[in-house]
């Protein structure tokens, strides 16, 4: 019968450092413990390298998010509430920063990324923004939770290939906005006897029997002041124009818009239309646009389906003060849409509680509260349309899930290099305060080729 006992010859203290952005650093001890076996009556030296179990990761999720604005800021608390629900010993840590659309979110968040101090996920649009963070080397992929969820068999695929870089999803998608949706003063339209527009020149046709009978009111809203604003106008009076199969060759960088009869016929369109807007554009943010709708000073606006919630916000019932119609409805019914995702940080503080959060924002019990409050559709089509409760979005829905191939990136997600996005969004919004046709199109055509937008946009592949 063979005798073992323990005999602790040395004992070695070894330090590693385990460094977490905004973290203590921690401190784990191995040590190595040399014993004495008795093997068939004959004594061996043997060594086991013994580690202290390290200490369990605190459950804590720090998140960058934008969604600060009337509509937003509550589809927020539904979102987190959806959270607490699955997983109530999670504390969240929030940093919220304002700004539509994120413009002033991405500046903070990049500082933090570039200090190698990033949160455990960030609210990112997809499209090329996300290709930006993903060049950079700031989110993992996440082809395994895919995977575990199958979550590519519930959403439209023209939304998983906008979260999709080189093959490997990186992000969770939680809703789809629509961007070049109409908006209107139903009372208005009801009492000046007006269908809403779904061509340019029945925009035109509006705006001026607004004009004529409201001289004080300015039919088009805008809020130029986050630049974007002013290409979702653009876009609308291009995708008529030029149709879905122009609009993505243009943003893939395959349109030479300094000889394209095409691009220089929509500036002289949107030329055309820029009297019927409200001047303070420059000044004003997307909420405070539709704002101008409630106080009574427009008639129309062009924006998102976050605005729904923002109305609604704002004590006004779809299909009663306000209706929508998508814009333009020809050649063809297509909608510019982007989703709002979230992601795991490369060096995330709490991983495996990050990973949860994503588990949630993939499911109904958080699409369904957060996207109905906040004013998108939901990600996965396999639920109810029902689920929302204003016509609106139920017809867009079903839409979606009958014509998942008429969705096309948007200006948020962008097809083009996000960098090019943002100095086209500073030119299309200067046009509108200084029309000059000719000297907008050399600037884009010049910012086409100083951003190479052909081989930055090469990953976009539609329908």
């Amino acid at each position: 019968m063979s005798k073992r006992w323990l005999i602790v010859v040395t004992a070695l203290a070894v330090l590693s450092l385990v460094l977490a952005a905004c973290q203590p650093q921690e401190v784990v001890k191995t040590v190595v413990v040399t014993q004495v076996v008795e093997v068939k009556g004959t004594p061996e030296v043997r060594e086991v390298v013994v580690t202290a179990t390290p200490k369990p990761e605190e459950r804590k999720l720090e998140i960058f998010h934008w969604w600060t604005a009337g509509g937003e800021r509550e589809a927020a608390d539904a979102m987190f509430k959806a959270f607490k629900d699955k997983y109530p010993d999670v504390e969240i840590v929030e940093n919220p920063v304002a700004g539509g659309g994120g413009v002033s979110h991405r500046v903070v968040l990049q500082a933090r990324l570039s200090a190698g101090l990033p949160p455990d996920t960030f609210q990112t649009l997809g499209g090329a923004e996300l290709k930006s963070y993903v060049d950079g080397g700031y989110l993992v992929p996440l082809d395994d939770l895919w995977a575990e969820l199958k979550y590519a068999d519930v959403i439209p695929k023209p939304l998983a290939n906008a979260v999709t870089i080189d093959g490997h999803p990186y992000t969770v998608p939680l809703n789809m906005h629509i961007q070049n949706i109409l908006y209107y003063n139903k009372p208005l339209f009801d009492e000046l006897k007006l269908t809403p527009p779904t061509t340019f020149d029945e925009l035109i046709n509006v705006a001026k029997a607004i004009k004529t009978a409201k001289p004080n009111m300015a039919p088009l809203a805008l809020g130029a002041k986050e630049k974007w604003g002013a290409a979702f106008v653009f876009d609308s009076i291009l995708l008529e124009v030029g149709g879905p199969e122009y609009y993505v060759k243009l943003y893939k960088g395959e349109i030479d818009v300094k000889t394209d009869a095409t691009f220089k016929t929509a500036l002289e369109k949107f030329k055309e239309l820029i009297p019927y807007i409200n001047a303070t554009n420059p000044g004003l943010t997307w909420d405070e646009s539709c704002g101008l709708l409630v106080s009574g000073d427009s008639a129309m606006v062009i924006m998102g389906t976050w605005a729904i919630g923002y109305f609604k916000s704002r004590g006004w019932t779809p299909g009663q003060e306000f209706g929508a119609v998508t814009f333009p409805q020809k050649p063809e019914r297509i909608l510019l849409f982007h989703p709002d995702t979230y992601g795991l940080t490369k060096g995330a503080p709490h991983p495996k509680t990050t990973m949860d959060w994503l588990r949630v924002v993939a499911s109904p019990e958080l699409q369904i509260p957060t996207d109905v409050i906040q004013g998108g559709l939901f990600a996965r089509i396999d639920i109810d349309p029902k689920e929302f409760p204003d016509p609106i979005r139920q017809e867009l829905m079903t839409y979606v899930r009958e014509n998942p191939t008429k969705l096309i990136l948007d200006q948020h997600g962008s097809i083009a290099p996000f960098s090019f996005t943002q100095a086209y969004w500073d030119a299309i919004a200067a046009f509108v305060v200084t029309p000059d046709v000719d000297a907008t199109i050399k600037t884009v055509g010049d910012l086409f080729t100083t951003y190479q937008v052909k081989e930055g946009a090469a990953w976009y592949q539609w329908p």
